[in-house]
């Protein structure tokens, strides 16, 4: 039998990580008062989440992958362990906190009068890097 394993993460702001996972394709639910994660196996403990990808819209996955806000704000990855051995866990994790970086990096240089002048995905020995490039607004 698996277990829903918890990974800390260092996200915090539900808007841009729902926009993340979004831009990589999935669908995505936002629950502020969280709802239950549903898994393949019916005597797993019950755990909920804020942000939930269901597992119908996972290839390969046993359950519903979540996000949960935790006391100190940061959102907790909330997966079946088995699932990383599915393509869900560390590099899948990677991409998503990438992906929740770029949202908040363009949501802050709008807001300071910056305008995006190019965005370019380069491949360095631990993965693709992506690298926006900002003008000031005169």
């Amino acid at each position: 039998m698996s277990k829903y394993g918890e990974t800390e993460t260092v996200l915090r702001e539900e808007k841009y990580l729902a926009e993340a996972l979004q831009a990589m394709g999935y669908a995505v639910e936002v629950y502020p008062e969280g709802t239950p994660l549903k898994t393949y196996y019916s005597e797993q403990e019950a755990k909920v989440a804020n942000i939930v990808i269901r597992r119908r819209h996972l290839r390969g996955a046993y359950g519903d992958i979540g996000f949960a806000r935790q006391p100190d704000g940061k959102l907790t990855l909330i997966a079946d362990e088995l699932d990383q051995h599915c393509g869900y866990g560390a590099k899948w994790l990677g991409r998503v906190q990438q992906g929740y970086k770029e949202k908040q990096t363009l949501a802050m240089a709008r807001a300071k009068g910056h305008i995006l002048k190019g965005r370019e995905v380069v491949q360095t020995k631990d993965g693709q890097q992506v690298r926006l490039q900002f003008v000031v607004r005169r």
